[in-house]
């Protein structure tokens, strides 16, 4: 008889285990979900942890796919927020209003215009590592406010942007083109004066 009471138990646990579950709220549970959680004044409380960059798994064990996590620090490349894993980073969970301001403009770079590109030769520029050159240097001539990290937070990968230029001195470049990487091919065609311009936008993936 005990056999099999104990083979009834194993078979009401097997079904517990594979069934829907509903955590407050109506017993009825959407016909979608795996685990319905319902509640008028009670939000839920995701894991929160302080991640250390988007490429670095840590502090889990490994990347994994479907992980979403609340990061609590800033430093690197993450801040404050919640991010999600897509099984090799993590990625940023940004809300629509702050889609809205994921530009900027490229920091200050020299272009040498002294010479005329010689016919059938490109000049080159990474428009990325000069980006990263830029937010990731410690040194030079650099005045930060207080408590400010000494680090700026910048895109791991080149591939986290799209590279725009919006406008440029068509006197002295010609036949412009960028890659998905950010590189620049361009020609000299003409000594650039003090007026010469080139507008570069760096638009965030969204």
């Amino acid at each position: 008889m005990k056999k099999i009471y104990l083979t009834l138990a194993l078979a009401a646990l097997s079904t517990v285990g594979f069934a829907q579950t509903k955590i407050g709220g109506t017993p009825t549970i959407n016909a979608n979900a795996m685990l319905e959680i319902e509640s008028t004044n009670k939000g839920l409380l995701l894991p929160r942890l302080e991640l250390t960059s988007t490429t670095e798994f840590a502090p889990l064990e490994s990347h994994v796919a479907g992980m979403t996590v609340y990061n609590t620090k800033r430093q690197n490349d993450v801040v404050p927020g919640f991010y999600y894993n897509d099984g090799t980073k993590w990625q940023q969970m940004v809300t629509t209003d702050n889609k809205a301001v994921k530009f900027f403009y490229m920091p200050s770079i020299v272009f040498d215009t002294s010479t005329k590109t010689p016919a059938g030769e490109f000049v080159q520029k990474n428009l990325y590592q000069e980006y990263k050159n830029q937010f990731t240097s410690t040194g030079g001539n650099r005045v930060i406010s207080n408590n400010a990290p000494a680090e700026i937070p910048h895109f791991p990968s080149a591939t986290d942007l799209y590279y725009y230029v919006t406008d440029y001195d068509t006197s002295v470049f010609s036949d412009i083109t960028i890659d998905e990487n950010g590189l620049m091919k361009y020609k000299i065609i003409d000594n650039g004066s003090p007026y010469s311009i080139m507008n570069i936008v760096f638009v965030v993936k969204e």
